[in-house]
């Protein structure tokens, strides 16, 4: 559940990007907000150079990804002077947290989200294909990131809204996300087939050129 912490959080991310000017370059926006970009071994931000580093990898897509969480860390940190950085204020007031650097690399995720997809992206995206499940892989295909991600982005991009969504492969479904909402199937279910998965707001989408995975959305009309 967002509380205010991660809901500031999450704002304030949106807002350095939007100072930054939106774009799906990663190495464009991170000169924007005043980071760099350099490859390495693995991905990580170091606050003494002001550096995001990303892990070398073929897959592109995966480099933008790593990029956005980099950069999110890097947000996270900033603080004006005399004034707690919002992963101070995260770690104080989710201390009870059962492992709070996992939920500290959750959050990341969301942030992160919000800087390789950007809202005005997003609802270009849903204005165009509605917020159903084909919405998820023209997300993908428009930010080039992994489409799990695409499908996180999608499920929680209303606040005051209520959705849930899955990605099946091969029959079986290998990614899940929720937001207020208690989604039916989830990892390691089977994928339900159309006479199942219908009704109001519900919608899935056979991914092209991969026959064997299937998108499904769920979005609660209120």
């Amino acid at each position: 559940m967002i509380d205010d912490v991660i809901h500031s959080l999450l704002r304030y991310t949106e807002a350095r990007c939007a100072e930054a000017a939106p774009s799906t370059d990663m190495a464009a926006l991170a000169d924007g907000l005043g980071y760099e970009l350099a490859p390495h071994e693995r991905s990580f931000f170091d606050p003494l150079t002001s550096t995001a580093y990303i892990r070398r990898t073929r897959d592109s897509w995966q480099a933008n990804s790593d990029a956005g969480h980099e950069l999110a860390h890097a947000l996270a940190l900033e603080a004006a002077p005399g004034h707690p950085s919002y992963r101070d204020v995260m770690r104080h007031y989710h201390a009870q947290a059962p492992d709070l650097l996992a939920h500290e690399e959750r959050l990341t995720d969301h942030a992160g989200d919000l800087l390789t997809m950007p809202s005005e992206l997003v609802q270009v995206t849903l204005n165009i294909c509605g917020r159903n499940a084909m919405a998820v892989w023209v997300l993908h295909q428009a930010a080039q990131v992994p489409l799990h991600e695409a499908l996180r982005r999608v499920v929680h991009f209303d606040f005051d809204g209520r959705a849930g969504g899955f990605i099946g492969q091969g029959g079986r479904i290998i990614h899940a996300n929720s937001y207020r909402y208690r989604l039916p199937p989830w990892v390691g279910d089977p994928v339900p087939d159309e006479d199942e998965f219908q009704g109001p707001g519900v919608s899935l989408f056979q991914v092209p050129g991969r026959r064997n995975t299937v998108i499904g959305l769920v979005v609660i009309e209120e």
